[in-house]
């Protein structure tokens, strides 16, 4: 980095008000003294963050770390003249006494008084106060032009890993709350809940995941006049899957009357989708469809271990290669013993891969798949959720899988307190919510990771990008 000579300095606040800006157009500048006004890289030093905790007696306390800032790299938009920390500092970290381990720039820099308004000289070695945005100026090395920078230093306002839920419905006397069986199903936008009566007619509840409601629900029909299973509904490319007496019925909205998919196969179980294959389980084998109607057998490693009761499923993208998903099914046998299968699908289709069989051994103790019933597996943030009730008081229960079938571990994230459920099901929208409708007690709730509720920064830049 060049050194800001004194006399230098002096002659920056005898020219400033006479200085012509650097060329801010999207033309690109011939003029040398135009490049060089500029911050070309910059680190942030060591900052204290102020964490709180609770003592032994139950009273809040506080205590001080160090954050090292550079692990929080600085991005530099040299389009519109801005430097910033995309991935911000964690909360609590203070930013009114920030220091930088570097700094390059041109010949000078100043900054500007949050005061005043006027411009100083600026040593960015010396705690500075940036809880706000401030002006920097950059000046040319022969004084005739400058250049403003705008830094924001951002800091977290809420943990980002904190899984927070918000209550949508508490009333036993809505729809959802007469439901025996559920099933809920998201486009991103909108919420479909389809549930079972008591009297064996199934009802829709539709609503706006931006703006819910759940006090109207509306009947399904089937053309055949068969009963439609509503826990095997599934949403696949902008249609909707289910059986009725063992069959494919199809719609294009749930509240249409639902028509047969043309498949000549009949069906124990319509098992669950990926983005490319719907899936199903016939008489101990698995099939898959990419398109509702035509059905090919799909391999598996041991054939004897298919689930034949309470099966649910899904799906996310690899964490690693976005070319490739994962499929975790799930279900019961006839002694009620858990049936953990995966997939590993090739988006590009050089690769086939069979259903492998996880089994729940013993050594997994309190990490095996619980007994629950009315199951429902859910893709959220890379992991499979599986929410369901237990068999002896209906009490609803979430458990999570990060390694997507292997282990399954409670507490992960906390449910709220909800009451005793004749159902429970779930499903994600485009917002990244957990949605958890709870049958018999009409409870819903919806929840997610602070961290998948915020938007990410552009850190590539490009002169042809508008401003």
């Amino acid at each position: 980095m060049k050194k800001f000579p004194i006399v230098a300095l002096a002659a920056i606040f005898l020219l400033m008000q006479t200085f012509v800006a650097c060329d801010t157009s999207s033309d690109t500048s011939d003029d040398s003294t135009a490049r060089d006004c500029i911050i070309s890289s910059a680190t942030l030093g060591t900052l204290k963050r102020t964490m709180h905790t609770t003592n032994s007696a139950g009273e809040d306390s506080t205590y001080t770390v160090s954050v090292t800032g550079s692990l929080y790299p600085l991005y530099i938009d040299q389009v519109n003249y801005r430097v910033y920390n995309q991935d911000s500092l964690p909360v609590g970290t203070r930013t009114d006494k920030t220091v930088f381990t570097t700094l390059n720039y041109s010949s000078g820099i100043t900054i500007r008084s949050l005061s005043t308004g006027n411009d100083s000289s600026f040593v960015y070695t010396d705690s500075t106060d940036f809880s706000v945005p401030r002006v920097l100026t950059v000046y040319s090395s022969d004084l005739s032009a400058r250049r403003d920078y705008t830094i924001d230093i951002r800091v977290h306002k809420e943990e980002a890993d904190t899984f927070v839920w918000q209550k949508i419905l508490a009333n036993p006397g809505s729809p959802i709350a007469a439901f025996t069986e559920s099933r809920a199903l998201s486009d991103g936008e909108q919420l479909y809940v389809l549930g079972k009566l008591s009297t064996g007619e199934t009802q829709l509840v539709q609503t706006s995941t931006t703006a819910p409601s759940f006090d109207n629900a509306t009947q399904m029909t089937t053309a055949s006049g068969a009963d439609l299973d509503v826990r095997s509904a599934q949403y696949f490319k902008d249609r909707f899957y289910a059986l009725a007496g063992s069959k494919i019925v199809t719609a294009a909205a749930p509240s249409e009357t639902w028509e047969d998919a043309g498949a000549t196969e009949y069906f124990d179980a319509l098992a669950g989708t990926s983005s490319d294959s719907l899936y199903a389980i016939a008489g101990g084998k698995m099939y898959a469809s990419a398109n509702g109607t035509d059905w090919t057998e799909s391999a598996v490693d041991t054939p004897d271990s298919i689930p034949t009761t309470n099966i649910s499923s899904a799906y996310h993208a690899s964490r690693v290669d976005d070319t490739f998903e994962t499929v975790v099914l799930l279900g019961y046998n006839s002694e009620n013993a858990a049936r953990v299968w995966k997939r590993e699908i090739d988006m590009t289709g050089d690769f086939t891969f069979p259903w492998i069989y996880l089994p729940q051994t013993e050594e997994l103790d309190d990490y095996g798949c619980p007994q629950l019933k009315g199951i429902c597996l859910t893709a959220y943030d890379y992991a499979t959720v599986l929410t369901g009730t237990t068999t002896s008081d209906n009490a609803v229960q979430l458990y999570l899988s990060s390694d997507n079938g292997r282990t399954w571990k409670t507490g992960e994230i906390d449910l709220p307190a909800l009451n005793a459920a004749t159902c429970v099901c779930a499903t994600v929208d485009s917002g990244q919510y957990l949605w958890i409708v709870c049958s018999g007690s009409g409870e819903v709730y919806k929840g997610r990771y602070n961290r998948l509720g915020w938007d990410e920064e552009q850190t590539r830049f490009d002169r042809s990008v508008s401003r």
